[in-house]
């Protein structure tokens, strides 16, 4: 006798066993039955030396796939089947059960979160303005923490960006930066306006403010990795000043900041292509000193790298704009936007307000 029966150690047990599973492998095929708690039924034939991962995708793919963040756990009589598991220990007598589960864990929502229909319901919305090449503005864009919300099906606590006082502010006060915006897909942008060509540009914007002083506050803005990039973009004069938001795994990222509450404001765009700290021509007000209003960071990023940053005070008039250079934008994938404050601060925190969002195609890219 040979195999794992060899030996006068092998228990009458374990050879039966062994012998019973290796005839089950010399089957063809199996056929198994799936159910649901919902009602649903799957008949899945498989090979016999498949695994549960074979079976876990089958019934993926007859269910016509699965929502973002949320996974299929396969059990049979109360024991859950693992992927690597062999199809051959799987019985065909019992029905499997499959359960869809939603994603508990941050980072894997984080993750999923670009794949929202929260996102591309709203993008779906997009119109072309009369005599005009770009898009109606879209906005306000959900919350994080309600797309959050949406993927998991409960409310998500995150340790440094809380929902703000207003309906759709946020409140941020961490060091390391928080997403507000995924990289998005602008698929569903094009398909609205019924154009098969990329965009020419995009205009993102976000209203913040804050009462923390001397610290560089605003936006960080980082391109999808599936943006190609130039191979003469290494060649981009990078400004750093401490350099604070741009690290990401390596991603493609440029940091925006001002100063509220300082004369002149400093506003500053660290990064490939960016420049110092600058006389924006005006004070922008602390989150106290304005009564609690926003100014509003327009970035305008163009498929050339030519892109323009605008600041618009919270008092009327106030306006200044300045160009850069950086690839973030490639016509297709909108970048990621990140909240940021030097440092963080729990007692003055960076508040921040709507998002939104303009597209622009060849005729109609804004100067």
């Amino acid at each position: 006798l040979e195999g794992p029966c060899a030996g006068a150690q092998a228990s009458n047990s374990q050879c039966d066993r062994q012998l019973a599973l290796d005839l089950r492998a010399t089957m063809a095929s199996m056929q198994l039955k799936v159910c649901t708690p919902g009602g649903e039924q799957f008949e899945i034939q498989l090979a016999a030396g498949d695994t549960v991962r074979q079976l876990r995708e089958a019934v993926e793919n007859q269910k016509g796939g699965l929502e973002p963040a949320t996974c299929l756990k396969l059990l049979q009589s109360g024991r859950v089947l693992l992927d690597d598991l062999g199809i051959s220990e799987v019985s065909e007598e019992a029905p499997v059960m499959a359960v869809v589960t939603r994603e508990t864990r941050l980072d894997i929502l984080l993750h999923a979160s670009s794949h929202s229909s929260l996102y591309k319901d709203l993008l779906g919305t997009a119109s072309r303005e009369e005599g005009s090449c770009s898009t109606s503005v879209m906005g306000p864009f959900p919350t994080i923490l309600k797309v959050l919300e949406e993927l998991r099906g409960e409310a998500v606590d995150m340790e440094h960006l809380k929902p703000g006082a207003m309906e759709g502010s946020l409140e941020f006060s961490g060091r390391n930066g928080d997403l507000l915006l995924p990289s998005l897909d602008a698929e569903p942008l094009r398909a609205a306006v019924g154009s098969s060509e990329p965009l020419e540009a995009i205009t993102l914007s976000v209203a913040v403010n804050s009462d923390a002083y001397n610290r560089g506050l605003g936006i960080v803005i980082e391109a999808s990795p599936l943006v190609d990039l130039p191979a003469d973009l290494s060649q981009l004069e990078v400004y750093t000043y401490n350099g604070y938001g741009l690290q990401n795994e390596g991603r493609q990222r440029n940091a925006l900041k001002f100063h509220p509450g300082m004369e002149d404001g400093e506003l500053r765009m660290e990064g490939a292509g960016g420049f110092h700290n600058s006389n924006v021509g005006f004070t922008p007000k602390s989150w106290s000193q304005s009564g609690k209003k926003l100014h509003t960071l327009e970035v305008t990023l163009r498929t050339n790298g030519n892109n323009t940053v605008r600041l618009l005070g919270s008092e009327p008039g106030q306006e200044w704009k300045r160009p850069w250079q950086n690839m973030l934008f490639d016509g297709l994938h909108v970048p990621a936007i990140y909240a940021w404050l030097d440092l963080g601060s729990k007692s003055q925190p960076l508040h921040i307000g709507p998002i939104m969002m303009q597209g622009h195609f060849a005729q109609g890219t804004p100067a």
